[in-house]
């Protein structure tokens, strides 16, 4: 999990120093023919679709920490700390959804994830409701 944590700090460094040349400010001062081939070298490469399955993915990927947060299943677990990371996993899909859709599927997305973690949390209880059922 290390190497997958140092993968995430390196690439996320990466993004940043890329963040200035992705702002079309600092591509105006070059020609329309450098522009042009910068274009169709990002277009050709498939660059757009591979982002967005990378985005996808990561997006995946907080979805089920949520789905495994809510199934619970570890007693040991800081639920102030899951809390806190669980607000920010919200926050992080609220931007990536946000970023393409009108707000009110925004919110309709915020819906959807506290409704997933309800169900998870009315399941646990039922299971456990049961279990002292059948021990009384």
């Amino acid at each position: 999990m290390e190497d997958f944590t140092d993968q995430i700090t390196r690439l996320s460094q990466e993004l940043r120093a890329f963040q200035v040349q992705l702002q079309w400010k600092s591509s105006q001062c070059s020609s329309p023919d450098d522009q042009d081939r910068v274009m169709d070298s990002l277009l050709n490469a498939g660059l757009g679709q591979d982002l967005k399955r990378t985005v996808d993915l990561l997006s995946q990927f907080l979805w089920c920490y949520i789905e495994a947060a809510a199934a619970g299943g570890n007693a040991q677990v800081d639920y102030a700390q899951q809390s806190s990371r669980l607000g920010q996993i919200t926050g992080i899909l609220r931007l990536l959804h946000h970023s393409s859709c009108p707000l009110k599927d925004s919110l309709a997305f915020v819906e959807h994830a506290a409704m997933t973690v309800t169900r998870h949390v009315d399941v646990d209880n039922l299971q456990e409701r049961l279990s002292l059922e059948k021990s009384a």
